[in-house]
């Protein structure tokens, strides 16, 4: 058995159809009075229900953001909400509007409601992220974690399938990479494999039915339950290279996963044959399977599955972009012994859009770590 220790957080999560009528009670519930509610453009009328309900209590509405949460854009919001002398946020939406939420709520000091209308799950984490100058600068801190998540799966009944499908993947990495980053824990470990069965079994019924109000809750809480186990652990190797693809390249950042997780997890499973097991009773496939099945299921479902297709900032990414991506990669703690060459490697074969294969990346000293 091995040692561990990992800290339990005082947050609040509501999970249900109709949870976005608790918003205000919630908000009463932490004593805020004058509140900063951040959306984006898809979730203006989660917004707009919510902005009735706060009434005398909303002093700030802020609609502008977008993906990565650019610095300058992350200033001026800090700024409204100090004008606006702000004792509490509010964020509706996808990824950015959270992501903009913990910014700000990073330098104030306020607590942070969440409610989340995608599958990205960094409502459950203190993880963040800002980006100025073509690079991605992420962070830990408590302040930016929501003392108060809601989960209504009626918000994601309209969200578009091209986008539903990458933002589940964006939550399947959370769980997987769970697994084996730095503070991985039984426990974390438990809501990780709960978690890929709910979004492996779901995310096909979702694709064949997206009205479908079941397939969508088992969705959204296989996202949630990814969300608390990243939040338990770190982020590693995979989401280090998807961190590095998007500040500098400004790719959506759902889109990377799909494309870069199956790849990830075929150079590391090698190393983690136990872990490996679990996986693959999770997806329901054989052992030594698991990439494999990863990069079927985004075939299936219709997720990017080649780096090649993906867009950047200035166009069609380019090959020749890939080894700047490469050098640029925090190696940090991983499964197994990694290198820059090893990154490029994976980048170049997931630009390609090749099947992924674990016996493509043998140990050279037939060591595992566990």
């Amino acid at each position: 058995m091995q040692s561990f220790a990992f800290n339990s957080f005082e947050s609040r999560t509501i999970f249900g159809a109709g949870s976005l009528q608790r918003v205000r009670s919630e908000i009463e519930g932490l004593g805020a009075r004058r509140v900063m509610l951040v959306h984006g453009g898809a979730a203006t009328k989660a917004a707009d229900a919510i902005a009735a309900q706060l009434d005398d209590r909303l002093a700030l509405r802020w609609n502008r953001v977008a993906q990565h949460v650019p610095v300058p854009l992350a200033q001026d919001a800090r700024e409204a909400a100090g004008n606006s002398a702000i004792d509490a946020i509010v964020c509706v939406g996808g990824g950015s509007a959270i992501g903009l939420g913990k910014a700000v709520a990073l330098t104030h000091g306020v607590p942070l409601v969440a409610v989340p209308t995608t599958y990205s799950g960094s409502e459950q984490t203190a993880i963040y992220g800002l980006t100025g100058d073509h690079h991605k600068e992420t962070g830990d801190d408590p302040r930016v974690r929501p003392q108060v998540v809601l989960y209504d799966p009626d918000l994601t009944l309209g969200l578009p399938i091209e986008i539903s499908v990458p933002s589940a993947f964006n939550a399947l990495a959370h769980s997987i990479e769970a697994l084996w980053a730095p503070g991985s824990n039984p426990f974390a470990s438990s809501v990780a494999i709960e978690s890929v069965r709910h979004i492996s079994a779901a995310l096909p019924a979702v694709r064949a039915r997206p009205s479908d109000p079941e397939a969508r809750s088992q969705l959204l809480l296989g996202a949630a339950m990814a969300g608390m186990a990243l939040g338990w652990t770190a982020t590693g190797l995979h989401h280090k290279i998807c961190h590095v693809l998007g500040g500098m390249l400004n790719l959506i950042h759902a889109d990377t996963h799909s494309v870069v997780l199956p790849h990830v997890l075929a150079f590391n499973a090698p190393a983690i044959p136990e872990t490996m097991a679990r996986l693959a009773s999770a997806l329901e496939v054989p052992p030594g399977s698991e990439a494999e099945a990863l990069w079927d299921l985004a075939i299936v479902t219709g997720a990017p599955t080649r780096l090649a297709d993906l867009k950047s900032s200035h166009g069609t990414l380019n090959r020749g972009d890939l080894s700047r991506v490469a050098a640029a990669v925090d190696l940090g703690a991983n499964p197994r012994p990694v290198t820059s060459a090893d990154v490029l490697g994976l980048l170049e074969t997931a630009f390609d859009g090749s099947r992924p294969s674990s016996s493509a990346y043998p140990l050279p000293d037939r060591q595992v770590s566990e």
